[in-house]
């Protein structure tokens, strides 16, 4: 069915501060209970949604953790779990998954890798599995005239590098409810916004972080393929020259506090040197898998 945002603005605007409080304090108390059954059935192998093990799989009674592929999940399994699931259903699901795995780096999400004309596109990585959502404009209005005539996304999906899923062989259908969420978030995105709960988060709201906080709060990772951060620090000394010893001070104090260099350079050198950090995600973020799009006649 058509979502006119605009009534959904209206109705927003008439509601109090009380009431937008209640609704989203409702919503957080039931994404906590979630959030809190899945991780306590992740960690024993066992999914919160059907209360069975990750290796099982039962075809009349589709699930979330196929994808998993724990299970003897085969492509032609997957209608089965979007004619159940919607978009938002599958891809909370797996980006939970993730998170378990490596925080927030598992996901790449960035705004800045997302082509223009794309509505969806971000890659999330799991053990060996790479999934990949991709919805351009055209596909959430539907292709008119032609058999896809409605909104839909496409799903890619690789297991060591392999092809198991790929972008093509599926128009996947978004729900009423994931086009609600779709539209409103594109067109009234000042005041409603789309997110999938804290453990679902990835590299965009980890580099939308203020410089300071992540400063602050980050440990240097003893393994780089599991860090979410890299940093590039410089410092400007030429009216002030450091000497090598202090900057070795330095070092050893971060790896003596478990801070950060940037940090305790800034925290050292202020007053005497301009220092720099740039913060940028992590090498081992996967890239966002691409899809060629055929050009419409």
């Amino acid at each position: 069915m058509p979502h006119d945002t605009e009534k959904y603005w209206e109705i927003f605007e008439r509601m109090s501060s009380d009431e937008i409080a209640e609704i989203n304090r409702l919503n957080d108390e039931e994404h906590q209970k979630q959030a809190k059954a899945f991780k306590e059935g992740y960690h024993k192998g066992i999914c919160y949604l059907c209360s069975k093990p990750f290796k099982t799989i039962s075809s009349e009674n589709p699930c979330l953790h196929w994808l998993l592929r724990q299970c003897k999940f085969k492509k032609k399994d997957f209608p089965k779990i979007y004619a159940k699931y919607g978009y938002g259903n599958i891809a909370a699901y797996i980006r939970w998954c993730a998170n378990q795995e490596r925080l927030l780096s598992n996901i790449n999400d960035l705004k800045d890798e997302k082509p223009d004309r794309k509505v969806i596109s971000y890659t999330v990585k799991w053990k060996n599995i790479d999934w990949t959502f991709d919805c351009s404009k055209n596909d959430l209005e539907g292709h008119s005239g032609t058999a896809i005539d409605y909104p839909h996304y496409h799903f890619q999906m690789r297991i060591d590098g392999k092809q198991f899923i790929n972008f093509n062989d599926f128009h996947v259908p978004f729900t009423d409810h994931d086009i609600f969420i779709l539209k409103t978030s594109i067109e009234r995105g000042d005041w409603f916004k789309q997110d999938f709960g804290a453990i679902g988060s990835g590299m965009q709201d980890a580099v939308s972080i203020d410089l300071d906080d992540i400063l602050e709060h980050t440990t240097p990772s003893k393994d780089e393929e599991n860090a979410t951060y890299h940093f590039s620090t410089m410092i400007d000394a030429r009216d002030n020259p450091i000497s090598g010893e202090e900057i070795y001070e330095i070092q050893m104090e971060a790896q003596r506090t478990g801070k950060s260099f940037a940090l305790i350079a800034q925290q050292r050198l202020t007053g005497r040197a301009q220092v720099q950090t740039i913060v940028s995600p992590a090498d081992s973020t996967p890239d966002i898998a691409s899809r060629t799009e055929h050009k419409r006649r």
